[in-house]
């Protein structure tokens, strides 16, 4: 009699086993990939906020005794921005809300806010700044024209930030 040989080829079952292996593996490594890059560009923000703040803090000094009116850095907000700023939706509310809850004294008087772009901020030397900010001097708060989402939640000041490790989760 003759046995017949067992053929010793890769069977259907482990192709498909290896090819979800593959597929489980690669998911992780977009995911964690997409994730590390999401983290980097808050990283970026925290440290571009960081900057601006740095600055106000210097302008408040230079500026203390000049009234609001007679500050000469940035630029007045453009009227097309008031209404994305003013009223009961308006990003100003929003960051009042947000700075009550933290004990930061902010006006809600857009006449206090002067508007820096970053050409604003490059025309004073200050380089890598990508957002739009509006800056209160007197009140030494740069807010985010545009607020920055990051793992469901809006950021708009710095003091939101600070305390955010990688990962988005708080310092205790």
């Amino acid at each position: 009699m003759n046995k017949l040989k067992k053929n010793a080829g890769i069977t259907m079952i482990s192709l498909v086993v290896t090819i979800i292996i593959l597929v489980i593996l690669s998911s992780i490594i977009t995911y964690s990939g997409l994730s590390s890059i999401r983290n980097n560009k808050f990283e970026k923000l925290r440290f571009e906020m960081e900057i601006v703040q740095a600055n106000v803090n210097l302008w408040y000094q230079q500026y203390i005794d000049v009234p609001n009116e007679e500050i000469d850095i940035g630029s007045p907000i453009p009227d097309s921005m008031l209404s994305e700023l003013q009223g009961p939706t308006g990003t100003l509310n929003k960051v009042k809300e947000i700075a009550d809850s933290m004990n930061i004294d902010m006006s809600n008087d857009i006449s206090s806010y002067r508007y820096f772009s970053k050409t604003d901020f490059e025309s004073l030397q200050i380089s890598g700044i990508e957002n739009n900010y509006i800056i209160d001097i007197k009140k030494q708060i740069a807010i985010l024209v545009k607020a920055y989402e990051y793992n469901g939640t809006n950021y708009y000041i710095i003091d939101q930030v600070k305390d955010v490790i990688r990962g988005g989760s708080l310092v205790n």
